[in-house]
């Protein structure tokens, strides 16, 4: 069965109800879906685009971007330093949020929606306004898969002690 990417739509379109994550610590993750995935879109906070099966309504997946920047410290490993290293702040779109539900994980929905946030970036932002990094807070149990998809966690203790570590990608090294 083939799958449809698309941006959220009214939640008569994109059935966002029945989205399930059973861990606690993912509970935001199905409330934000359910809940305010669309206000935040139709306020112009962060788009969040859906996956779901073609013929169905019902959204099995979902990736939230929004525009962001970073303050750019030594600990991000960028490979022109002597053309982006003399700005304080790079800009940056945010993962804020990527889930699949339970009944859909391990099919290679996540991955698809990472291929997404960067062709957003790449083909969509940097010709308009410019974006270094892709950016995101991760949990603890998905560090491994943002690392498979070519994110690095900023490098300092205390980012690497923190219960959601950042983890970026430039940008700059895809082109």
């Amino acid at each position: 069965m083939s799958i449809i990417l698309k941006k959220l739509e009214a939640a008569n379109v994109d059935q966002v109800s029945r989205f399930k994550l059973s861990d606690d610590a993912d509970k935001p993750l199905t409330n934000f879906i359910r809940r305010l995935a669309l206000k935040s879109s139709n306020a112009n906070l962060t788009q969040t685009y859906v996956l779901k099966r073609e013929g169905q309504s019902r959204v099995i997946a979902y990736i939230t971007l929004m525009c962001a920047e970073v303050a750019l410290e030594a600990a991000y490993q960028i490979s022109d330093k002597n053309g982006a290293d003399r700005y304080e702040f790079q800009p940056a779109i945010r993962i804020a949020r990527l889930a699949v539900a339970e009944d859909a994980q391990r099919n290679g929905y996540g991955k698809k929606l990472v291929d997404l946030a960067i062709n957003v970036a790449l083909e969509q932002i940097q010709p308009i306004a410019g974006c270094r990094f892709l950016i995101l807070d991760a949990k603890r149990k998905s560090v491994r898969f943002y690392e498979e998809q070519g994110f690095r966690m900023l490098d300092t203790l205390e980012n690497r002690k923190a219960d959601t570590p950042l983890m970026f990608m430039d940008l700059q090294n895809l082109r």
